[in-house]
């Protein structure tokens, strides 16, 4: 294990934890931003961060909005209404949904006991060891659609995907199946969700309304999944951890899974999904 490199990516966290808890509208920040304090593109950022702290990005900015109430909700002088103004919120009614979502009690409750509101920060456990192997790839040549939408839209997008490819392609020319996050679907927005689908099929052309994606190559942590895909992100996760703390350093590349099994031709818990962490 190398501690000293977990130490690293903690010290870019604890400069955007700095740099919220110094903002006068912490709730204005943006992702982009915070990834850029981090010095990791936001892909990388959002789950390094959940990594580090427990909660994501956008949990801590609302946690830290709170905070700024306690001395409000301190005080039997002031309203709930004014305590509410102090942490930014435009009404009572949104300030006290976000009191019961971060604390789980209502604001009088935390009123009586403000430190509900101020939970410790705890790194993610990383789970059991898993077989990782550090491959250096080749280039690789995918034919993709983007959906934007809910995950479970991800079927349909497939199916057109491969309704025009293999229109006029030979199945036979298919290699491998391919998927690409832009966010993690766990605390992403459904609605705006990014997901390329994507196949291998060498150098057939695309047809009309498919992209190239051109992935480049490099090192690798490769992870092989086994289960359903609701279940590959915490693998993901373990992924990372376990990267960070054998001293890699992560590239400005996107995570992408290959994967291997067709699911209709075995039971969830069966399914096979090799993933690629891109490293330096």
């Amino acid at each position: 294990m190398r501690p000293d490199n977990r130490a690293r990516y903690a010290d870019r966290i604890d400069r955007v934890l700095a740099h919220i808890e110094a903002a006068d509208a912490p709730e204005s920040l943006d992702l982009s931003t915070l990834a850029g304090i981090a010095a990791l593109s936001p892909f990388h950022f959002h789950r390094v961060f959940r990594l580090m702290t427990g909660e994501t990005p956008a949990e801590t900015l609302r946690r830290v909005r709170l905070a700024r109430s306690l001395p409000e909700l301190a005080s039997e002088s002031v309203s709930i209404t004014q305590a509410a103004g102090a942490a930014g919120y435009s009404t009572s009614q949104s300030f006290a949904r976000a009191v019961r979502a971060s604390t789980g009690g209502t604001a009088s409750e935390v009123r009586a006991d403000p430190s509900r509101i101020k939970r410790l920060l705890k790194p993610l456990e990383t789970g059991a060891a898993m077989p990782i192997e550090i491959v250096s790839t080749d280039p690789l040549r995918l034919l993709a659609i983007r959906n934007v939408g809910a995950y479970a839209e991800l079927n349909q997008t497939y199916e057109a995907l491969f309704g025009r490819v293999f229109a006029t392609a030979p199945m036979e020319a298919l290699r491998g199946i391919w998927g690409v996050w832009h966010e993690d679907p766990r605390y992403a927005d459904p609605d705006t969700l990014e997901f390329d689908c994507a196949i291998d099929v060498g150098d057939l052309p695309a047809p009309n309304g498919i992209e190239i994606l051109d992935v480049e190559a490099g090192r690798h942590a490769r992870l092989r999944h086994v289960g359903d895909y609701d279940s590959l992100h915490d693998s993901i996760d373990r992924l990372y951890a376990s990267m960070i703390d054998a001293g890699e350093e992560l590239a400005d590349r996107q995570l992408i899974v290959n994967y291997v099994d067709d699911p209709e031709s075995r039971p969830a818990e069966e399914w096979r999904s090799d993933i690629y962490l891109p490293l330096a």
